[in-house]
């Protein structure tokens, strides 16, 4: 009994041991294995808030970034987001939205990774905005928003480096954004629209997915499939964002009140990740510069003809326009016949520095033609955004609609300036946009 009872106690040992023993292999075979997992898990999905900046451009825009507080930014204000938060424009606002990689307070253009016009009557939510935290990482840059009601214009710059992808959910569906160009969308409760101009895009809804290419467009409706690709709005200045460099338009010499003064100069330089037209000029009385294009189109079947101008004054050393109103850092003129068959001028000055004073500083160009319309301020060293319906514009000073254009003249001008045009678009429309 005694060697029988000896014996049993070794196997109990021994099968203790093996126990103890495969025990330990198990948990170092499975540590060996999750740790590195979990340690690449973390380090792919470890994420960092993408550096989300909101800016009136002009009037008052709302931002919610907390429940039921909803904060105003005013005009030339600016103020950084993050997921969650809302933005609502009333019909005299306009905001502009950059998005640039994570890390510095003041980025630099060169990290600029979206720019976004968010038009008037427009509610838009950032849902997230979010990039890798570690380089190691595979992941995709995102941004996703979510279009109640308005309209939006999206610019993603040419970049290197991660993929960065845009995702926008309207009422009707879904667009996904992962190439580089602009891109426009519009939605209500009826129905939405996507414009592609350049880049690609695709549009999901009621479950089947539809490719848009550059110079397309689709139309979304509640529970229906996508419907296109369809014409889109279209643009009647060619290269007005001088990605082809000067390309369609024609340059003229510098002119000069001084001629023992400098003349300025004219050149396409990258700013905030695209090619932007830069005018620079340093000296003493007036000098200007311009370029125009020839459009020639018969605008007699649109009820729309929206101008669209991208643009920063970095400064100016006369104050608004000059004494006449005639010299603004920037000036668009639009050369049409209206329906009458008459030979008429469309003229915008804007301007970054001075105050309205009729008596020295006019609020509008004294020397110009009718009709005449208000010089419009902005803030120095910021990025504008200026849209206005030329049609409306008219009709509200009681004249005649254009029926042809005919050419479109950009013009900087003053004593000492800095301007930089990033786009000039004029968008023909057969259906009437509420601003």
């Amino acid at each position: 009994m005694s060697t029988l009872s000896v014996t049993g106690g070794n196997q109990d040992r021994q099968r203790l041991a093996w126990a103890f023993l495969l025990s330990s292999f198990a948990i170092c075979l499975l540590a060996t294995i999750t740790v590195p997992l979990s340690a690449n898990a973390y380090l792919q999905n470890s994420t960092q808030f993408l550096n989300v900046i909101v800016r009136s451009s002009q009037g008052t825009v709302n931002v919610n970034d907390a429940p039921n507080e909803w904060r105003a930014v005013l005009a030339g204000e600016e103020r950084s987001i993050e997921s969650a938060s809302g933005i609502l424009t009333s019909g005299s606002a306009i905001a502009s939205l950059f998005v640039y990689a994570p890390g510095s307070q003041q980025p630099a253009e060169e990290e600029l990774l979206a720019r976004l016009q968010v038009y008037s009557n427009t509610s838009v939510d950032l849902v997230t905005a979010s990039a890798p935290r570690f380089n190691v990482s595979s992941a995709e840059q995102i941004l996703e928003l979510k279009l109640e009601s308005g309209r939006l214009r999206l610019t993603l710059p040419e970049r290197r480096g991660r993929p960065f992808v845009t995702a926008i959910t309207t009422p009707q569906g879904r667009v996904v954004i992962r190439d580089p160009g602009q891109y426009h969308l519009e939605a209500n409760t009826q129905e939405t629209q996507v414009v592609v101009q350049e880049g690609r895009a695709t549009v999901t809804a009621a479950g089947e997915t539809l490719g848009l290419l550059p110079d397309q467009r689709a139309e979304l409706y509640p529970g229906a499939v996508p419907v296109g690709p369809l014409v889109p709005e279209r643009n009647l200045v060619e290269n007005g964002d001088f990605n082809d460099r000067f390309d369609r338009w024609q340059l003229y010499q510098w002119t000069l009140e001084l001629l023992d003064q400098p003349e300025g100069k004219l050149e396409i330089v990258p700013v905030a990740g695209d090619p932007a037209l830069r005018a620079i000029r340093e000296g003493e009385g007036h000098a200007d510069v311009q370029l125009s294009q020839l459009i020639n189109q018969d605008v007699t079947d649109f009820n729309s003809l929206l101008l669209e101008v991208d643009f920063r004054i970095v400064g100016q050393t006369l104050n608004v326009c000059g004494v006449a109103g005639s010299e603004c850092p920037l000036i668009v003129r639009i050369e049409y016949d209206d329906v009458n068959g008459n030979s008429q001028v469309w003229w915008q000055g804007f301007y970054a520095v001075g105050q309205i004073d009729p008596d020295e500083t006019p609020d509008s160009c004294r020397t110009c033609p009718s009709p005449r319309f208000v010089h419009y301020q902005v803030t120095p060293g910021q990025f504008s955004f200026f849209r206005n319906d030329l049609i409306q514009s008219l009709a509200r000073q009681g004249f005649s609609p254009p029926s042809r254009i005919n050419r479109i003249i950009v013009v900087m001008s003053g004593h000492s300036f800095e301007v930089e045009l990033l786009n000039v678009a004029l968008i023909a429309e057969t259906i009437n946009r509420s601003e």
